[in-house]
């Protein structure tokens, strides 16, 4: 069977036979896998982009100056929620959810 998405599926034999096959434990492992996986790369990616922002909590301000530290500290989480975990959902949809995973699955993920 060479069905790789619920939406290619033809008859209902084969969508048991599919379902029977996603919800297996090495399948779930595989799935968890490819999750931290893609959680990893954009992550990482994502400190790239974050960091100078994140740098800038630790400068010493004067006093009346830690109003700027409060609002770096929010865009940092702001940008890394919208664009980082943005990608992740994209990339998770993309690769992992609804089909039935090979190990191979990880290179294309990378």
């Amino acid at each position: 069977m060479n069905v790789q998405r619920p939406g290619d599926i033809e008859n209902e034999l084969q969508r048991a036979v599919f379902l029977v096959e996603y919800r297996r434990p090495r399948q779930r492992l595989l799935r968890l896998a490819a999750g931290a996986l893609i959680f990893a790369k954009h992550g990482l990616r994502g400190l790239l982009y974050v960091w100078p922002l994140a740098l800038l909590l630790f400068v010493p301000l004067p006093g009346h100056w830690n109003w700027l530290r409060v609002l770096l500290g929010l865009l940092a989480l702001i940008a890394f929620h919208r664009y980082i975990l943005g990608s992740i959902r994209d990339d998770y949809a993309r690769f992992v959810s609804g089909r039935l995973l090979t190990p191979a699955v990880f290179r294309q993920v990378l």
